[in-house]
């Protein structure tokens, strides 16, 4: 039976050792992924997001919460790269507050990022930017390794909101603070398509002369780079303010680089998508030197896209008005005005999502400033006690200086008078001595009587001198002997509640007593008296900075209390008060030993 007791012991630890290992195995697994996953990330995304999602998920939740939290930003990551849209934020709100407490400045930022972009996906814009303002504040740009490439595109993703808000001001801040960060990032590209970028909020702000500066100046970086087609992509919003001048040389120069320098063209001469308003400025174009039905047939490329509908509706307009085709003015009247009808539809509806979210987002601030509230009078409370704290530490450093100072003063009184008691004491020894000489020595009647009269009223005052002294030396003697009796008396006390006794009362019962813990009140009573005859003392163990149990057994070790006298009147276990001594000796005091503390304690007076 022992036998099997003893295998099945072993078989066990067996079993446990390699569950172990398999579970360590299985974490270096996953962080080697996660590590795989994070240096592709930049370069290949797609090939990031393919490793992470290899990943059995109920495997990684099984991992430790560091391993599970970056599983899950690295995973968000990836999917923001590939555009894969957010469904919801709790994930990600579970990883900012897992960051907030345990990650670095770099992974807090990244983290609100991707957050924000949560909120971004889900429509709910104004949570977005504030999401992403606290991406920016856990931002260290001081720091060498500052993760500049996710703050530049902190800044990218405020600025896209703020342009579909009409917000052109903070959005050129938002554009100027990209351009400065991908530079920072060393990200040069990056930065010249913010510069071309701010192009758009410039347009409704109706400063075209930037806009055409910029566009010179993002050109010269792109050909400096030999980025040819880049460079030829700069000119959409140069034909269109060369079309309202109605420079029609110019806009056909630079149409002509667009359409052969830009790659943005298949063969058939069909522009790339989402990049089909250009049709419109090249009907615009033909417009405008006359080719009206080469112009009919750029506006009505433009028909298939329903985005770009109320353009195609007014060019063809604007051409059969030109021709006067009464019927299809008519016509095209009637459907420009209907699309203009859904696009102010679209635009409403957008409208009241927006107003909703504001209004969501209101509600969420009003409960965030509470918050915030509550957090500021916590501040100003720990303030205002650090304040007074530190009010009362001066107050009581001051006053145990100034009754240093009083002992100080008092001492070096108590011996000047007696220096000059024994001094005078000399003086009238020595008045008394010659006084005798002389009566011995001189036979000149007269001179004998004058020089000891004379040696007589010397002696007298000096033995008033002596009298008068020695009463001062007895009144400072008596002060330092009540300091020493009201010390004596509390030790005394405290001696006596720390020890067993029989008591008899006034019938003469005798009862026996026990020891007992010394009150609050007694306690207080002591330090009194223990600041006011040990003034020197208790200003060293305050200056250690020590609790107030421990100034308590600190005290009555001065006192040469017991352990177990110490662990009565403190009501603390003896083995306590003994470790306790041990470790102010050793690591308060720099002693070898608790043994070495009660001397120490009294060569500090």
């Amino acid at each position: 039976m022992k036998n099997l007791f003893h295998h099945l012991f072993l078989y066990s630890i067996i079993l446990s050792s390699f569950l172990i290992l398999a579970a360590c195995s299985g974490g270096h697994q996953y962080r080697t992924m996660l590590n795989r996953a994070d240096s592709l990330m930049t370069a290949h995304p797609d090939s990031a997001y393919a490793i992470i999602t290899s990943i059995d998920s109920v495997s990684i939740h099984k991992q430790r919460k560091a391993v599970r939290m970056r599983y899950e930003l690295l995973r968000a990551e990836a999917q923001n790269k590939l555009y894969i849209p957010f469904t919801t934020d709790s994930v990600l709100r579970r990883v900012v507050s897992y960051y907030d407490r345990h990650g670095s400045h770099n992974q807090q930022l990244k983290a609100r990022y991707l957050l924000g972009c949560a909120y971004r996906d889900l429509h709910e814009a104004p949570i977005a930017i504030l999401t992403w303002e606290d991406a920016i504040a856990a931002a260290d740009t001081t720091a060498a390794d500052c993760d500049y490439a996710t703050l530049f595109r902190v800044y990218g993703q405020m600025a896209s909101i703020y342009y579909r808000q009409y917000m052109q001001e903070e959005e050129l801040k938002a554009r100027e603070r990209l351009c400065k960060y991908a530079l920072l990032a060393g990200d040069t590209l990056s930065h010249i398509r913010g510069l071309l970028m701010q192009n758009d909020a410039y347009l409704v702000l109706g400063d075209t002369s930037v806009v055409l500066d910029n566009i010179e100046r993002v050109r010269h970086l792109y050909l400096e780079r030999g980025l040819t087609q880049e460079a030829a992509q700069v000119f959409p919003s140069a034909i269109h303010i060369a079309l309202d001048r109605g420079e029609y040389e110019n806009a056909d120069a630079m149409m002509r680089i667009f359409e052969k320098e830009s790659g943005l063209f298949d063969e058939q001469g069909n522009i790339q998508r989402k990049r089909e308003t250009y049709y419109y400025h090249k009907g615009r174009y033909y417009a405008g030197i006359g080719q009206v039905d080469s112009a009919e047939i750029q506006f009505r490329r433009l028909l298939p896209f329903e985005e770009y509908r109320v353009d195609a509706y007014h060019g063809l307009l604007f051409l059969f008005q030109y021709q006067q085709q009464t019927d299809s003015v008519a016509k095209y009247a009637l459907l420009y005005n209907n699309a203009i009808a859904d696009y102010l539809k679209n635009t409403q509806t957008e409208a009241v999502t927006q107003v909703s979210a504001m209004y969501d987002f209101e509600k969420q601030a009003q409960k965030a400033q509470a918050v915030e509230q509550k957090a500021k009078r916590w501040r100003i409370g720990g303030v205002l006690a650090t304040l007074l704290t530190s009010i009362v530490a001066l107050i009581i450093y001051l006053f145990y200086s100034a009754a240093k100072a009083e002992k100080n003063r008092k001492e070096q009184e108590l011996q000047h008078v007696t220096d000059s008691y024994n001094l005078t004491l000399e003086h009238l020894n020595k008045a008394q001595a010659e006084a005798l000489i002389l009566q011995q020595s001189l036979s000149d009647k007269e001179a004998l009587e004058r020089l000891s009269e004379d040696k007589a009223e010397q002696v007298k005052q000096l033995e008033v001198l002596v009298e008068d002294l020695h009463s001062q030396i007895e009144q400072l003697q008596d002060e330092s002997s009540r300091l020493c009796t009201k010390e004596s008396k509390m030790v005394s006390q405290f001696q006596f509640i720390a020890t067993s006794h029989n008591s008899k009362d006034d019938d003469g019962i005798i009862t026996f007593v026990r020891s007992r813990c010394a009150t609050n009140e007694e306690w207080d009573q002591m330090l009194e008296m223990f600041q006011e005859c040990r003034p020197d003392l208790y200003l060293f163990l305050k200056e250690a900075q020590l609790t107030r149990t421990s100034m308590k057994i600190c005290i009555l070790s001065r006192y040469g209390f017991k352990n177990s006298d110490i662990s009565t009147l403190t009501d603390l276990d003896v083995k306590y008060v003994s470790n306790a001594r041990r470790k102010l000796a050793k690591e308060t005091f720099h002693l070898n030993s608790a043994y070495e503390l009660n001397r120490f304690l009294i060569s500090k007076q």
